[in-house]
């Protein structure tokens, strides 16, 4: 397990409501992490955050589901398209929208699926006294680029080599 001190901050609003997640789905109970842009922020990458991603286990993620009942938009179900699936859920808290995601996978060149998901992995980001349990920018890179989102992964890429010269 990895600790660190957020290196860039989040929007109030958005940081007040990760700390009414983390009170509502405690990760010490809940096998969850932050991804997304707000994810990628905690560790420098300097990306706008709109909405927060929380990606789960398929066990975890009804859970989740039923202590966010009163803010779901979207119940938990199977989404898929020809390079990408996973559970899928919408919530919005004081207007911040919350995706609630788990088994992700991306289906690979010679057809086979495979995910980047490793809870073994777990970086744990000190935001003002919050702790936010994340994904490492290196596995981060590795969905966003199997995604096809070159930019997004040419700024982790970046991220990563000025944190190796720093």
């Amino acid at each position: 397990m990895t600790n660190l001190v957020a290196r860039l901050d989040l929007p109030e609003a958005h940081t007040r409501v990760l700390a009414a997640l983390l009170e509502c789905i405690p990760p010490a109970e809940f096998l969850w992490a932050l991804t997304g842009s707000a994810g990628l922020r905690l560790q420098g990458v300097d990306v706008p955050v709109h909405d927060l991603d929380i990606q789960t286990d398929e066990k975890t993620v009804y859970l989740i589901e039923q202590r966010l009942a009163g803010s779901m938009q979207t119940a938990v179900q199977l989404w898929e398209s020809p390079c990408m699936r996973s559970l899928d859920g919408k919530a919005e808290v004081e207007g911040i929208k919350i995706d609630l995601l788990a088994n992700i996978a991306h289906k690979t060149p010679d057809g086979t699926w495979r995910t980047y998901t490793d809870f073994s992995r777990l970086v744990w980001a000190d935001l003002n006294g919050l702790r936010v349990p994340t994904f490492p920018l290196e596995d981060e890179l590795e969905a966003y680029e199997a995604m096809g989102r070159s930019e997004k992964a040419d700024l982790i890429r970046k991220t990563l080599a000025a944190l190796s010269d720093s």
